[in-house]
């Protein structure tokens, strides 16, 4: 849980500034800020009111900004004048909160500072990119891989921004009207407990989906590739792992900006020289470098032996780290696609199924009935030796 640094000796402060934030983050009283206290994320809070009066607010204000290693510092005081606040924010405060504040204004303003210091600070999830000139493909790779991780019991959130309508909701036959501009609207109290009674989810797998139309089917206007971006950071903080189905984005600066955030970049592309060119020019867009392509990996879409464009040719010219043949059955996928079913929720994996948990990082599980042949194996073997 994040913190709340409060250094004063006022309980009755501390307790309204907690009150405040309705158990978002833990209230502490302090008299110096030590480094165990900012190991995570948190903000640290002046009182006015405990600083001797022969200290200036700027001699104190730096004295805690030396040991809060970029933690946000607000000041509460009592002198709420246009000189004073500015004079606090010179001095290095990055907000000031009135001491007579009410509960909303001092939830609204720790919560902002609270979120950034998240995005900064936070531990945050695995962040996967999955992008590729296929928007349909690119969604269902996404989607199943991200099935696949909720199932194997992680907090997973899946943001899709394919357009004009999300494939990865009709993939998983969910409903949404929760999309990323009502997220940006709500980033200053956005938290994990907001984002699981506000987004859409999967109850099969408990997958979270978030979208970029929030079911409206059209693209919302007014929003910022710097709002996405921030957006993205503070949500990986909030969970386990974070998928992007990069989906419709074709903005260079977003996209190089999502590229260099995540863990590991997944390029879905067909063997097609045509759809091969444009996943070339699409890493061009996140920036073509070896940092970049040492976490890309080629995920060949519907592979086909037969065809002589292999993988290994693919992977050489797009200059990828790896790759990955999807075998695609088109009839058992296109029904899963109609029904609203994802591949990922089957019994019984395929071919297709096998790779992408190969693609996730999850261990295949042996069913009881194989064990049992295996132990009537090696029962048979052991009994001629005897």
């Amino acid at each position: 849980m994040a913190r709340i640094i409060l250094l004063s000796v006022d309980h009755s402060l501390a307790t309204r500034i907690s009150e405040a934030m309705q158990g978002r983050a833990a209230v502490e009283l302090a008299q110096a800020v030590t480094p165990d206290m900012v190991e995570g994320p948190c903000v640290i809070l002046v009182d006015r009111d405990a600083i001797p009066p022969e200290r200036s607010i700027a001699t104190a204000l730096s004295a805690v900004a030396e040991g809060a290693t970029g933690r946000p510092i607000v000041l509460v005081t009592g002198e709420t004048g246009a000189d004073e606040i500015l004079h606090a924010i010179r001095s290095g405060a990055d907000d000031v909160i009135p001491r007579a504040a009410e509960g909303d204004e001092i939830a609204a303003i720790l919560g902002r500072l609270l979120n950034r210091s998240t995005a900064d600070h936070g531990k945050g999830g695995r962040l996967t990119l999955v992008l590729g000139a296929d928007a349909e493909a690119t969604a269902i790779v996404a989607t199943d891989m991200a099935v696949s991780r909720a199932r194997a019991g992680s907090s997973t959130l899946l943001i899709d921004f394919t357009m004009p309508t999300s494939a990865a909701e009709a993939y998983l036959d969910l409903p949404v009207s929760y999309g990323i501009a009502s997220a940006i609207a709500d980033i200053e109290r956005l938290d994990a407990s907001l984002l699981s009674s506000a987004l859409a989810r999967h109850d099969p797998s408990g997958l979270m989906l978030l979208t970029l139309d929030g079911g409206s089917g059209t693209e919302p206007a007014g929003i910022a590739p710097a709002d996405i971006a921030a957006l993205v950071r503070l949500l990986r903080a909030c969970c386990g792992d974070l998928i992007l189905c990069a989906g419709s984005l074709r903005h260079p600066g977003l996209l190089r900006t999502l590229a260099s955030l995540a863990d590991r970049i997944e390029l879905v592309c067909a063997q097609s020289i045509r759809e091969m060119d444009a996943c070339r020019r699409l890493l061009e867009r996140i920036g073509d470098d070896e940092a970049s392509l040492s976490r890309t990996r080629l995920l060949v879409w519907d592979h086909q032996p037969a065809i002589l464009l292999d993988s290994r040719r693919m992977a050489d010219i797009l200059r990828t780290s790896s790759t990955l043949p999807l075998p695609i059955d088109q009839v058992r996928l296109r029904n899963a696609l109609n029904a609203g079913r994802p591949l990922a929720m089957e019994a019984a994996p395929d071919r297709y199924m096998r790779a992408i948990r190969t693609a996730c990082g999850i261990e295949p599980q042996r069913s009881s009935k194989s064990l049992e042949r295996l132990r009537r194996l090696l029962q048979r073997q052991v009994e001629p030796a005897a």
